[in-house]
């Protein structure tokens, strides 16, 4: 909002500047520009609006312009790119068909590289052109223009916390708690920050930290089923079976289509060492339906089913489904799961070990 602000301050000084500092031939029709300009500004919301008043800064620069004006029509360029960025990668994430998705992907990040162009010090459009480029793939590219977001605007509490994404998918869990750290200190009220902090908290063993910001995730966005999720996740590792169990339940209540959090519940009713918190009929059900939901096999919610099964008495068909589970698993799960068909072939149910 403050570079909306601005372009429209600059706006009215150049509209009420002197005709003296601009050529005579051109004077009229450069503030008329810019008034234009003005007006686009006040209303653009979507690409169409981007659209034209990138337009209007195409046709000022065809034209002799003071210094002043030239300043303003390049800021004003640079803005409408970003935000037509924007607007394409809003629609990209929105889109069902992959290759729509891939073309609006690009178009943004056509967009954010032209702003950076235009304005290479313009943090939000640097750090929204590391995100797609993320996206794509591009990691080293993309933690380029974060570290350069950062540098130019270190309060910038979106780029620490992407840059912190980036390097705990890239595994480097350290770097990422310090950036999620340095996000959360300068925006502690988002719920995203602490479940992206627990997450990474939890792959370095820090347990408790974890909890305690899956927590706070719960307590700062008590209607989002990802902060119950993810500590029912944790629970669930740590051997904390009717806390694990309320935290799914939670969860679904919240959202009650995610296959996520039925496999998670499904695994914990199937095989927890806990005879009273096993419900058979309701594991199968749960794994059931999340592996229903995916759109193509995964070993992990079929190695549930198994479970589930077995928990059922089912031995033969467990057998059957951790096999197919196995054929596609990755080590060491495939290992795990080799371990589990052996007892269902010995018609024994899987059980997680009391913790």
């Amino acid at each position: 909002m403050r570079a909306l602000l601005l372009i429209l301050t600059i706006a009215v000084s150049l509209t009420c500047a002197a005709p003296s500092s601009l050529r005579a031939d051109d004077a009229p029709q450069i503030n008329e520009l810019v008034r234009t300009a003005s007006g686009l500004v006040k209303s653009a919301k979507g690409e169409e609006e981007f659209a034209a008043i990138i337009s209007v800064c195409d046709e000022a620069e065809t034209l002799e312009l003071p210094s002043e004006h030239a300043q303003y029509f390049t800021q004003l360029k640079a803005w409408a790119h970003n935000k037509r960025g924007e607007a394409l990668a809003d629609k990209a994430a929105q889109a069902s068909d992959p290759a729509e998705m891939a073309k609006l992907d690009q178009a943004a990040l056509a967009d954010f590289d032209a702003a950076v162009k235009l304005q290479p010090k313009m943090a939000s459009a640097v750090h929204n052109r590391a995100v797609s480029l993320a996206a794509a793939g591009k990691s080293d590219e993309a933690l380029e223009d974060f570290n350069l977001a950062i540098e130019l605007n270190p309060k910038y509490a979106n780029a620490w916390f992407n840059r912190g994404e980036l390097n705990y998918q890239a595994g480097r869990v350290r770097q990422a708690i310090s950036d999620y750290n340095r996000a959360i200190q300068l925006k502690s009220t988002d719920p995203g920050a602490f479940n992206s902090r627990g997450n990474a908290q939890y792959l370095a063993e820090n347990y408790q930290a974890a909890l305690a910001d899956f927590g706070q995730a719960i307590r700062l966005a008590p209607q989002d089923p990802l902060g119950y999720a993810n500590r029912a996740d944790a629970y669930s590792d740590l051997g904390y079976w009717d806390r694990a169990i309320r935290d799914y339940r939670q969860a679904l209540q919240l959202d009650s289509e995610s296959a996520r959090v039925k496999q998670g519940l499904a695994w914990v009713l199937a095989t927890c060492p806990q005879a009273d918190l096993r419900n058979p009929e309701q594991a199968m059900q749960f794994a059931a339906e999340a592996a229903a939901q995916l759109e193509s096999p995964d070993a992990r919610y079929l190695d549930t089913v198994a479970a589930a099964q077995a928990n059922l008495g089912q031995f033969d068909e467990a057998a059957q489904t951790a096999e197919q589970a196995k054929a596609i698993a990755t080590e060491p799960h495939a290992e795990q799961i080799d371990a589990r068909i052996k007892l269902y072939k010995s018609q024994q149910p899987f059980r997680e070990p009391s913790r």
